[in-house]
């Protein structure tokens, strides 16, 4: 028995030394920069991690964080719309974006030489976004859209969504991170800007980079450009709490079938 509680605690001890270190620091404007190297290739993936998501959304709001995910592709005061995309392509990199329930992130993979310019396009669409009433409406129509084909003509999202619908009486979980259809109806640009005020800032972001890189340039880098955007003071949540069940909930999807 011995024997095997020392193999264990050697195999413990030489995993956690084998174990890349995650470095951390934190810019004077509140934005927190988590650095983990990964020398196996010339390349760098960086992450901006937005503390905003569906969760936080209230009815008649629903969808809001991921329609505004779309808009941060679609330009600021000094890039035009899906430059930031044509930009990391000519570089050789991607990038793309996700939406969840506590988070909305962004991400480019390219090579460790052009991490600079993603900053840049970061902190540039984190500052300056602009929000361009009929550019807003199209892509709102193409949410919609995405809603139709990701979750309306599929039984088993549908069937999910409403799992969560009834499975949740009081804390916003209870909603899909695209939205309702009918809050999707009602959205309005207005909604947006605001959104984007209240919860774009560095103060509510955390800046990720996992590639070959030296985290001390990492964090200079990203003083050099995100540090320059100013703090803003977040929005805040009201404290919700679900109720204790007493009892079984069921719910029944029907839809309509080919035969």
């Amino acid at each position: 028995m011995k024997s095997v509680c020392l193999l264990a605690v050697c195999l413990w001890s030489a995993f956690a030394h084998a174990a890349p270190k995650v470095h951390e620091y934190q810019l004077d404007n509140g934005m927190k920069v988590l650095v983990k190297e990964d020398h196996r290739a010339p390349i760098a993936v960086s992450q901006v991690w937005y503390k905003i998501g569906a969760s936080y959304e209230t009815p008649g709001i629903t969808g809001l964080s991921h329609w505004l995910e779309h808009m941060m592709f679609k330009g600021t005061e000094t890039h035009g719309p899906n430059a930031f995309s044509r930009i990391v392509s000519a570089l050789g990199g991607s990038e793309n974006a996700f939406t969840g329930r506590d988070y909305t992130a962004y991400f480019e993979t390219l090579s460790k030489r052009h991490l600079k310019t993603a900053f840049e396009l970061e902190a540039d669409r984190m500052a300056n976004l602009r929000i361009l009433p009929e550019e807003a409406k199209k892509e709102l129509e193409v949410v919609k859209e995405e809603r139709r084909w990701r979750t309306d003509d599929k039984p088993t999202a549908r069937a999910y969504e409403e799992f969560n619908a009834v499975a949740y009486r009081e804390l916003p979980y209870r909603n899909p991170v695209i939205g309702w259809m009918n809050d999707l109806e009602h959205l309005t640009v207005a909604d947006l800007k605001d959104w984007y005020a209240k919860w774009y800032a560095p103060n509510n972001a955390t800046l990720v980079v996992v590639g070959d890189v030296e985290p001390e340039a990492v964090f200079a880098l990203a003083r050099e450009t995100f540090g320059r955007v100013a703090a803003r003071e977040p929005g805040r949540l009201k404290p919700a709490a679900e109720p204790r069940q007493l009892g079984e909930t069921r719910v029944k999807v029907r839809l309509p079938a080919k035969q």
